[in-house]
């Protein structure tokens, strides 16, 4: 600057500060036109910046914006830029806000859709169905309705988890074709219904495969019927009746005798029910014999089951093995099985003629005249009891040892009478 410009400027202040503003707009100017020939670049990054920076709003900010309008604004730019996350508690605290003033419909099936997208399914399922049932009349109640629906199948784990979830949403798309029967969601509900209810059969399945494996006989049974109750056109019904019959043969070995007899049943009427179905199963073989051993081991376990009662109840249990016995002879086909169930059917003739001699001999009344009238009684049931024995067994394995008893309770019997006739006279 030359001695005649300082001069100008500093002996006028008013012109002195005029005269520095135009110079400061000159050096802007040309540091502006430099940057644009030269550094073109950075003139765009500091655009960009300014306007991230003008652009930088996050859900604490807005929350404490009272304009509210701007808030519904900004979070719906949020929800179309799919930025879920962001606009989801800015929703929530509008409806909240606007709750009584102005209708938050809108905003409350983008809040649900949001929680859909963020993949909050448990919250999703919830707020699509508390939607339909608040708006009813709503254009939207039938697809958040749908979508409570598909939110619950969303939740449905691996077969081999809980499958509560899988339940709810079975439930939820039931509810939902109910509703709406004539809406064009109702193909894909049903086809949803079917896949899941697959899973359903394939966790039934499992379960009951492991308890037979854990040797949960009972429980695999039961649970294997119930397949079939449950689930009619499951896959493969050929092998899930066969093992409803190796489950009961299995339940049945291993039970005690005075259950043994009812549970050999049951693998007879489970044979019965597949063989009905499947009479060329490749399973027939097997299941054949297990219904065949269990007709015979029924009646041997009729027999033992007698031993489990007092002597004063057995009479009965034993014309109970033999009716058992004679029962099931008839299907019994393995000749050295049909000729032990003819011998357990002499043992019990044969045991009711000792369980009469026993009882009488076991008699021990203070009373003597009572006493010798209870023996009396019991001996004459052996008697009684021995030729019905003779009757049926006359050449049997237990004659001679039927004969002895039968000796004895006659002359204990004759000297019974003879007593009581002495006392008499």
């Amino acid at each position: 600057m030359g001695v005649w410009a300082k001069k100008l400027i500093f002996a006028n202040p008013k012109r002195r500060n005029t005269n520095l503003g135009m110079m400061f707009r000159k050096l802007t100017t040309q540091i502006s036109t430099i940057i644009k020939r030269r550094y073109p670049l950075v003139l765009i990054g500091i655009a960009v910046i300014a306007m991230v920076l003008a652009s930088c709003e996050t859900p604490e900010k807005l929350m404490k914006n009272p304009d509210i309008n701007y808030k519904l604004k900004v979070a719906t730019e949020w929800y179309n830029k799919k930025e879920y996350y962001k606009c989801i508690p800015i929703f929530e605290e509008l409806m909240g806000l606007m709750k009584g003033q102005r209708s938050t419909e809108d905003i409350y099936y983008m809040y649900c859709m949001a929680n859909f997208k963020q993949g909050d399914y448990m919250l999703a399922a919830y707020h699509f169905k508390s939607y339909a049932n608040t708006y009813p009349t709503s254009k939207k109640a039938e697809d958040c309705l749908f979508m409570s629906a598909v939110s619950n199948s969303m939740l449905s784990p691996k077969y081999e988890l809980d499958q509560t979830y899988t339940t709810k949403a079975i439930d939820a798309f039931q509810s939902f074709i109910n509703q709406f029967p004539q809406s064009s969601k109702v193909d894909s509900a049903n086809k949803s219904i079917i896949r899941l209810r697959k899973k359903l059969e394939r966790k039934a399945l499992a379960n009951a495969e492991l308890y037979y494996k854990t040797e949960n006989y009972k429980a695999a049974a039961v649970s294997f019927k119930n397949l079939l109750t449950q689930w009619p056109d499951i896959d493969n019904v050929e092998r899930i009746l066969f093992m409803v019959v190796k489950s009961y043969n299995k339940y049945a070995e291993n039970s005690i005798a005075i259950r043994r007899v009812e549970r050999y049943h049951s693998v007879i009427d489970a044979y019965k029910d597949f063989y009905y179905k499947y009479p060329s199963s490749k399973y027939v073989a097997e299941a054949v014999k297990y219904e065949q051993d269990a007709h015979f081991y029924s009646t041997d376990a009729a027999y033992e089951r007698v031993f489990s009662f007092s002597l004063m109840d057995r009479e009965k249990q034993f014309q109970l093995a033999i009716k058992e016995c004679n029962s099931q002879l008839a299907f019994i086909k393995d000749p050295d099985q049909a000729k032990k169930c003819n011998e357990t059917i002499e043992r019990c003739y044969y045991g009711i003629i000792k369980n009469n001699f026993d009882l009488a001999e076991e008699q021990a009344d203070t009373n003597a005249v009572r006493r010798d009238i209870k023996k009396a009684d019991f001996f004459d049931k052996t008697v009684k009891s021995y030729y019905n024995f003779v009757d049926n067994h006359k050449d049997g394995k237990y004659f001679k040892e039927a004969e002895k008893l039968y000796a004895q309770a006659s002359d204990n019997l004759n000297k019974l009478k003879g007593n009581g006739q002495k006392q008499k006279d």
